[in-house]
């Protein structure tokens, strides 16, 4: 059986559901994937480590990342940046990785590798608590549905862009 060809758009949700506020990100996809399956959206969740990026959006015209984020923001802060074409600020990469490469590094290195796809957005929401064994914090559980809808939203807005830029592929939906 051959492999399912990438969808054009991959929606990553990133973190550590053991650790706090740090699985925001994984929290987010798993409420928007039905949806973004019917869409022919992919959705994929990433506790390991960021590098594994490159691999999971090989072939994707777009990617949304979810994340969380330590920037001395107001906990349950949400903040979009579009990393297609500039790096994240500094003040970012790296700032809650729980990894020895951050998001930052390895979008950076996908870009240095040409293996970024055309449009990278990411959503980043500010945690409050990330201790091992800790539930999410009521900001970011508060965030997280309203978070979903903006990335859900994002993402089909970049679904219809790359579809209509590119020759029609087969459905990738369950038939």
């Amino acid at each position: 059986m051959a492999d399912a060809p990438p969808p054009d758009v991959l929606v990553v949700g990133v973190g550590n559901a053991l650790r706090g506020d740090d699985g925001a990100g994984l929290d987010v996809v798993r409420l928007i994937a039905p949806r973004a399956g019917q869409a022919g959206i992919g959705v994929a969740e990433m506790e390991s480590d960021p590098t594994r990026l490159l691999e999971l959006w090989d072939g994707c015209g777009a990617t949304v990342v979810v994340d969380t984020m330590r920037s001395a923001a107001r906990p349950g802060t949400v903040l979009r940046l579009d990393a297609s074409s500039a790096a994240l600020p500094v003040t970012l990469r790296g700032s809650s990785s729980t990894h020895a490469v951050g998001l930052g590094q390895a979008i950076e290195l996908a870009r240095a590798l040409h293996r970024l796809p055309t449009r990278v957005v990411i959503y980043a929401v500010e945690g409050e608590c990330f201790e091992a064994g800790a539930d999410r914090s009521q900001r970011v559980r508060k965030a997280v549905p309203v978070l979903a809808e903006q990335v859900l939203g994002e993402a089909l807005a970049l679904a219809a862009a790359v579809r209509s830029r590119s020759p029609a592929r087969p459905s990738r939906r369950p038939g």
